[in-house]
């Protein structure tokens, strides 16, 4: 990816996480936003 881009990760409960981790590892220059829309976060 380009300087100055965004990703957008939508969900956080499967692999949503890991990836957005792992994605801000790799590109430290782009902007991760995480969308998730759970009233409780239930670990599985």
């Amino acid at each position: 990816m380009k300087d100055n881009e965004k990703l957008v990760i939508v969900g956080c409960g499967g692999v949503g996480g890991p990836a957005a981790m792992l994605a801000k590892r790799l590109m430290t220059d782009v902007d991760i936003t995480i969308t998730r829309d759970e009233e409780r976060f239930i670990v599985r």
